[in-house]
This record gives C-alpha cells, sequence and structure tokens, in this order.
C-alpha cells in the first residue's frame, strides 16, 4: 500500500510540475505583452488604441488562467501533503 501511495505522490508531483512550467510560460507571456503594450501607447494613433484594447483583454484571461492554475498547483500539494501524512501514519501501525 505504502508504494502504491508513493507512487501517487510522485505522479502528483510530476503534475505539480508541470502546472508551474505552465505558469511560468503565462507569466513571461503576460510580462511581455505588458511591454509591447507600454510601446503600443507611445503611438498613440486609433488603431494601436484598438490594439491595445484587444492585448489587455488577452492578458486579463491570461492572469485569470494563471490564478487558476496557482490554485491547482496548491491544491496538488496540499493532497501530496495529506497523503504523507497518511504514509507516516501507517508506517507506525
Amino acid at each position: 500500500m505504502s508504494i502504491y501511495i508513493e507512487r501517487e505522490i510522485n505522479a502528483n508531483l510530476q503534475y505539480a510540475i508541470g502546472l508551474s512550467n505552465l505558469w511560468d510560460v503565462l507569466y513571461n507571456r503576460v510580462n511581455e505583452r505588458r511591454l509591447f503594450i507600454s510601446e503600443l501607447l507611445a503611438f498613440g494613433s486609433p488603431l494601436a488604441l484598438q490594439c491595445l484594447d484587444f492585448l489587455k483583454q488577452l492578458s486579463q484571461n491570461d492572469m485569470l488562467k494563471m490564478l487558476k492554475l496557482r490554485k491547482m498547483i496548491a491544491e496538488v500539494h496540499l493532497q501530496v501533503h495529506r497523503k504523507i501524512d497518511f504514509l507516516i501514519v501507517m508506517r507506525f501501525y
């Protein structure tokens, strides 16, 4: 039983690592977009302003995705710690 739970713990940790990598990608995209938005502000043309609105909406969507990912990562880590606690208790019995 403990081997099965340890495998689950490892699988969950790998899943959390994948989610963290995805979060890093989204974070970099949002930062690149912010830099681009600040560069577009210098132009001030109507087309640039339309692009700004669109890019701001994309950034907001990516921020929401990042928040969901962080929540999922935290939930996975909580599950892992519960399983570790369970394993510790099982070894004493």
